[in-house]
């Protein structure tokens, strides 16, 4: 009797197991050295970015999605919105949206964050950076630390870094070279303190204007120019209603590539390394190709356009910098100003390599 209760009781065993079925399981090993399996939950995560359909950001987004469902086999995957067209093209809003869970990963301009917190616009004080090795040095080391626990404070958990890039200048009117070409140029800036400082230490014009406002206004003559990294006014077509360029170093802009801390949180030890990885390659992409356009694109304008492109040099840049050095003490009070002691704004600018005597 004995035996017959033992037999039925493993038959019992083996039609379970082979009843069970539905979601991912990962081969997994617990901390005694067993094997063990972690269930991957079927679910769908919104990517949100305020790049457009072509832009290297939503380009990232994609290349993120392939990768989580080869890692997942297909449990997670991943839905791109560009052009942050789930909040209406507000960009702030659609920041706001990954930080409430909405959108679940995200991809946005330090410039953008800046209207969160004042330290993401450390970015962009001119001249900071004067290549991309300097840019990765910096955003993969102290400073992207510096910025990344201000990130996880909002309630985001980094996944990587990402290059909108130098900002470079273009105008209607003529070639700029020297801070004397800037006067009179009316140049459509983003809207961070910082960059509006620089170009009115520079000697131009500036304003602000949404975005979406800028082509109709460069070709109506409201603005002479404006300024941004060459894939995004490439993919804005900006080559149409503009003659020069001025291709530089003058100011740089970063992408923070995120996900919700709560749904991050929520994951099993396993997938949160999974997340990571992809995440770390995603960024690595998408510096890749953003970094590569530049090149084909310039000289696409210049055959397809009659763009005239003039790369500063180093000689052409001193007259900039020199007037540039306002812009820092400006930054270094504003940080002050918002609360942070001389000490701690100190400690913070030395992360990205600035010194300052307050």
């Amino acid at each position: 009797m004995k035996r017959f209760i033992a037999l039925l009781l493993c038959l019992v065993m083996v039609l379970s197991l082979a009843a069970c079925g539905g979601s991912k399981t990962e081969d997994t090993q617990t901390n005694d050295g067993q094997e063990g399996t972690t269930t991957i939950e079927p679910q769908v995560w919104k990517f949100g970015s305020s790049g457009g359909e072509t832009s290297t950001w939503v380009q990232a987004g994609k290349y993120f999605g392939e990768l989580i469902s080869e890692a997942t086999d297909g449990a997670i995957t991943v839905e791109c919105y560009g052009q942050d067209q789930l909040f209406n093209g507000a960009q702030t809003d659609g920041i706001q949206g990954v930080i409430d869970n909405v959108t679940q990963i995200d991809m946005h301009s330090n410039l953008i964050y800046a209207s969160f917190n004042d330290k993401f616009s450390v970015v962009s004080l001119p001249f900071l950076f004067a290549n991309t090795d300097e840019v990765d040095a910096v955003l993969d080391g102290e400073g992207g630390e510096a910025l990344s626990a201000v990130l996880e404070g909002m309630g985001l958990h980094v996944l990587g870094i990402g290059e909108n890039g130098f900002r470079h200048v273009t105008n209607s009117k003529h070639e700029i070279i020297t801070p004397a070409d800037m006067a009179n140029l009316k140049i459509r800036v983003a809207g961070s303190s910082v960059l509006m400082d620089a170009y009115k230490s520079w000697g131009a014009d500036y304003t602000t204007a949404n975005w979406s406002e800028v082509y109709t206004g460069l070709q109506t003559g409201t603005f002479d120019g404006q300024e941004n990294p060459v894939p995004t006014m490439d993919s804005a077509q900006i080559q149409e209603v503009q003659k020069y360029v001025t291709y530089w170093t003058g100011s740089y802009d970063c992408l923070f590539f995120t996900i919700n801390q709560g749904l991050y949180d929520s994951l099993s030890p396993e997938l949160q390394q999974i997340v990571d990885e992809c995440g770390q390659k995603t960024v690595e992409y998408q510096r890749e190709i953003n970094r590569a356009a530049d090149e084909e694109t310039l000289a696409r304008w210049e055959s397809e356009n009659g763009v005239t492109v003039h790369y500063l040099t180093e000689d052409e840049m001193v007259a900039f910098k020199e007037l540039s050095d306002p812009v820092y003490d400006s930054y270094a009070q504003l940080l002050m100003d918002k609360g942070m002691s001389a000490d701690e704004v100190t400690s913070f600018l030395a992360a990205f390599g600035v010194e300052v005597n307050l």
